[in-house]
């Protein structure tokens, strides 16, 4: 999960052993954070060189580990919790129709679909498949597009060739899905565009891009507005406003609220510290445990079993003492925009301090 990735370091100590085996990225901390400095917990600088290696490599799992323990407990917690209860149906189905009549000859040079969103926390259009439905049997590159209704540049945020059939749907299933939040921390709408250049390519169809009906189409308009955009330039189809047509695009999507990335929104709230605690705390726990497992408690840490134990028994309850503390501070609605309070299930709100 990319907003809680390096959130904590491994070490950014100076010792003889770090020198020849730390690597720039176990230095990278986002909080400021690192496994080793954890008081009371086990630390590099105390570690002999010949067992460096075996435990940077224990401390660099620990740390993956625990990462997907805090996100699993979070949400387990917020389940526990419950109270709330989704906003919105989740959209499984095809945005751009597939019936069409006649070719759109004399277009201006760029033709394509906008995807405008609502600024939806935590949701997002996951796409599995592309289709062409071309006016000639052509090789086209589609190109996909992220922007803002505000004057600032289109970026490229991906580029698919599509072997269309004259006059038939051509749909092109992708590699790996294409997820395209509908929210970021600019906090505006943003803008997708599927946008294709008809000099090199020719001409589409006349697919429309929504029908204007119940069912589908009804749930799909609660996450975003779709029309199509044609221009001389990619500048001009920001303001263009929505047309009828699809210009022969159309996409396979999945649109629905995901849990787990509602964690990201915490970190928004000015609690980046906390996670990082709490995920510092379940790492040092794992890696107590992967030592004691090893057999080489007393080379590595000089402490007896009963002390680890004891030790490790302490950074597991400082965890679950932060996942109870921020679920219960942050209720679940707070930071997915997806979901509301369930009248018919009061939410218990209280404060762990």
């Amino acid at each position: 999960m990319e907003c809680l990735d390096k959130i904590i370091g491994i070490s950014n100590t100076e010792c003889e052993c770090a020198s020849q085996d730390v690597t720039p990225d176990d230095k990278i901390s986002k909080s400021g954070i690192y496994l080793d400095e954890v008081e009371g917990g086990l630390k590099l600088s105390a570690i002999g060189k010949i067992d460096c290696q075996d435990f940077l490599t224990k401390s660099r799992s620990a740390r993956k580990r625990a990462t997907d323990q805090f996100i699993e407990s979070i949400l387990a917690q917020y389940a526990t919790n419950g109270g709330y209860a989704n906003k919105f149906q989740k959209f499984d189905g095809r945005i751009g129709k597939t019936n069409h009549l006649r070719t759109l000859n004399g277009l201006s040079r760029f033709v394509g679909l906008r995807l405008r969103t609502r600024l939806l926390r935590s949701s997002s259009i996951k796409i599995s498949s592309i289709g062409l439905i071309w006016g000639s049997e052509v090789n086209v590159s589609i190109n996909v597009y992220k922007g803002y209704s505000q004057n600032e540049e289109l970026s490229i945020v991906k580029t698919f060739e599509i072997q269309t059939i004259t006059n038939i749907q051509s749909t092109h299933k992708l590699d790996e899905i294409l997820e395209l939040p509908l929210y970021d921390e600019k906090n505006i709408s943003i803008d997708y565009y599927f946008v294709i250049d008809t000099s090199l390519s020719g001409f589409p169809r006349d697919n429309q891009a929504t029908c204007s009906c119940g069912g589908m189409e009804r749930i799909l308009k609660s996450y975003l507005s779709i029309g199509g955009v044609q221009g001389s330039s990619l500048d001009n189809l920001r303001s263009s406003s929505d047309q009828i047509y699809s210009y022969g695009i159309y996409v396979d999507a999945k649109i629905d609220c995901t849990s787990k990335e509602s964690i990201c929104n915490l970190l928004e709230l000015d609690e980046s510290n906390t996670i990082a605690h709490a995920i510092a705390y379940k790492a040092q726990e794992f890696l107590i445990e992967e030592v004691m497992s090893s057999g080489k408690v007393n080379r590595f840490t000089m402490l007896t079993n009963e002390h680890m134990w004891g030790k490790r028994n302490h950074f597991r309850k400082e965890f679950d003492n932060r996942i109870l503390w921020l679920a219960q501070t942050y209720p679940f609605e707070k930071i997915n925009d997806c979901v509301g309070c369930d009248d018919s299930n009061i939410m218990y709100k209280g404060l762990i301090r």
